[in-house]
């Protein structure tokens, strides 16, 4: 079959950890400054209480729903472009980013559906106070009716990075977080010609802001952008979003279970009041230091497993997962020993309420115990979903998220644990969950990629078929 042929893939041609250098650094910027959207929020509506502040970190668990829900094409479209253009097959990589961005566009209106008719009961449902209810339906109800925004944009997100560029959409993300960090004062306190809002002014600064974002993305597409390849139509075997879908829907899975288990959190947490809403909200923030790192170098990790398998290289892709690891150890360690040392300092990024300094305190240090292991199965997690075997790191992610839930309603009455009994558990599951992912991973099936389902049967190399480490 004749290929279009594409830009070339350095992920498959020069030294991994130069290439994991290369790519992790700018998508760490991009976790970042994605986080960020929520931080502005936050750290700008702190002004108007702990009610508010509480509003806009539980909102987070929702939205994340909302992006797993994304997670099923999304995921999918990284494990096909990266092995695509692997191959070198970039006519249908094309057809994979186009029908991926269609299908995340039509998903986002179930998040504007839930805005019109659901955002205040959610609040309601974890049993949050009068204030929390009022201020966090307002806010939500905005930032659910803009949901097709940022799932069109982290699509688009994953085409570009699977290509092996993601200097291009950290320079996205730089512009319309800019822009939401300017609208926030304007629109929460009437700064200026602007009526004071509240926290639905956080809320529209940010969907504003996450048009600009889709905005960005399209300008790429017009301009034909050699890292965004799009087609409708392509020779060969047909992409078919099904096909995507049955990559990333084990995967989406596990960010939904995550929501739900952090909406549980907060259900159990409101039985202690507004403040211990609030850390488990902000403790989460904190935690993101980490995540973010975590995450970007396995979505760095992502691109060229997912590049290395298409072209016929595990061993490559082996390299890119244990670069990763090492390289993520060292900064969690730091991180540790940072919220060890000053958890107060990061409480008050959020708050002076000095009962959420009491609870926060303990809380963020008991959080502290597991964040080498998550970042561990993050990365591996992460770096592996680019060989598009995703089933069994669901399953793990599953039964963990399970056990937490109603381990959320018993554990804090143990001895008067209260909200910090959810720090154990999180801290508990993480490591038991580290301990499956890295097992599972060392044995090494993820290795033989989706060649099956993209060009029919493609054996990897012989002595190449089990091991990670």
């Amino acid at each position: 079959m004749i290929r279009e042929p594409g830009p070339t893939l350095t992920g498959v041609t020069k030294p991994i950890p130069g290439e994991l250098m290369r790519l992790a650094l700018p998508l760490l910027a991009s976790q970042g400054l994605r986080v960020a959207y929520q931080w502005v929020d936050a750290l700008w509506v702190r002004g108007l209480g702990v009610e508010a502040t509480a509003a806009v970190t539980t909102s987070v668990f929702v939205m994340w729903s909302i992006y797993a829900l994304n997670d099923v094409v999304a995921l999918g479209v990284t494990a096909y472009v990266s092995q695509l253009l692997g191959a070198g097959d970039r006519a249908r990589a094309g057809v994979a980013a186009w029908k991926g961005v269609r299908a995340s566009a039509l998903m986002g209106l179930a998040g504007t559906a839930l805005g019109l008719f659901g955002a205040r009961w959610i609040y309601v449902l974890i049993g949050a106070d009068a204030g929390v209810v009022e201020k966090g339906g307002s806010y939500l109800s905005v930032i659910l009716l803009g949901a097709p925004l940022p799932m069109i944009a982290l699509t688009c997100e994953c085409v570009m990075r699977s290509s092996g560029d993601t200097r291009t959409p950290l320079l996205i993300d730089l512009i319309a977080v800019t822009l939401n960090a300017a609208l926030d004062p304007l629109f929460i306190y009437g700064w200026g010609p602007f009526p004071a809002m509240g926290v639905a002014g956080a809320a529209w600064a940010t969907v504003i802001a996450q048009a600009a974002l889709v905005a960005g993305y399209l300008l790429m597409a017009l301009r034909r952008h050699p890292a965004f390849p799009l087609a409708r139509r392509a020779p060969g075997p047909a992409v078919r979003v099904a096909g995507m879908a049955k990559v990333g829907l084990p995967y989406a899975t596990i960010g939904i279970l995550f929501s739900v288990v952090y909406l549980s959190f907060s259900r159990a947490a409101a039985r202690f009041g507004a403040a211990s809403i609030a850390v488990v909200g902000m403790a989460n923030r904190i935690e993101t230091i980490e995540y973010v790192v975590s995450t970007a170098i396995g979505s760095a990790g992502t691109a060229l497993v997912g590049q290395n398998l298409g072209a016929g290289r595990p061993d490559r892709a082996v390299e890119a997962v244990r670069a990763g690891l090492k390289w993520n150890f060292w900064f969690d360690a730091a991180v540790t020993l940072l919220i060890l040392w000053v958890p107060s300092f990061f409480i008050s990024l959020f708050t002076q309420d000095p009962e959420a300094h009491r609870l926060g305190v303990p809380y963020l240090r008991i959080l502290a115990g597991c964040l080498i292991f998550n970042g561990m199965e993050l990365v591996v997690a992460e770096a592996v979903l680019g060989s598009g075997h995703t089933k069994v790191i669901s399953i793990i992610f599953t039964l963990t998220s399970l056990a937490r839930i109603p381990l959320a309603f018993v554990v804090p009455a143990w001895g008067g644990l209260g909200v910090l009994g959810i720090a154990w558990i999180i801290t508990t599951t993480c490591v038991v969950r580290c301990a499956l992912i890295l097992a599972w991973a060392a044995r090494g099936t993820w290795k033989k990629g989706l060649g099956d389902e993209l060009h029919g049967a493609a054996p990897i190399p012989p002595g190449t078929e089990g091991g990670m480490y």
